[in-house]
């Protein structure tokens, strides 16, 4: 399994351009170019984007969380080697 893969069932898929998320009744995409910061706090994951929008993705762990911070840092920096 993929990494990317494990949180699927967050409800979290990492694309190459943008985080989709999905909760029970909405379903949230965020370009990585307007991600302003993210940040770990104990098993959840913060994303504050440029505008006022926040999304606080819930996970089972911290290490989860920062496992998924990693991959979203990556993602960025791909985002901007291209």
């Amino acid at each position: 399994m993929k990494r990317s893969e494990k949180y699927l069932k967050y409800g979290v898929k990492l694309e190459d351009r943008y985080l989709i998320y999905k909760e029970e009744n909405r379903r949230v995409a965020v370009p990585y170019a307007h991600i302003a910061f993210l940040y770990v706090s104990k098993n959840n994951l913060v994303i504050q984007t440029n505008s006022v929008e926040r999304v606080v993705i819930k996970l089972d762990t911290e290490d989860t969380a920062n496992e998924l911070f990693e991959d979203i840092l990556v993602s960025i920096e791909r985002l901007y080697i291209q």
